[in-house]
């Protein structure tokens, strides 16, 4: 597990790691220098293998269906359903194996 401070460093990442250990990128969608859902575009781009769950403190209908255009394989609100969490994670692992 890695984790970035920023989405640019996200998307940087993303794009180093070319062998199959990236399984899944959680991102919250208030970060510094881009937000989630602008940088959600383009890190489906980069790695359209690799699913992407965002994360927010507003979960409304609109904001889900702006993540899922984007590219969003799921959208979890804060505070975090953690069994939710796990559940979403060992879906991604199943799916990796």
């Amino acid at each position: 597990m890695e984790f970035a401070a920023s989405a640019p460093d996200a998307l940087a990442r993303a794009g180093e790691i070319k062998d199959p250990t990236l399984i899944l990128i959680l991102s919250d969608i208030n970060m510094p220098g881009m937000s989630g859902l602008e940088m959600l575009p383009k890190v489906r781009a980069e790695r359209p293998d690799v699913p992407v769950i965002m994360i927010t403190a507003y979960g409304d209908a609109a904001t889900r269906r702006r993540a899922m255009e984007r590219g969003a394989v799921g959208l979890l609100t804060k505070p975090i359903d953690f069994a939710l969490l796990r559940h979403e994670i060992d879906a991604r692992l199943g799916q990796a194996a």
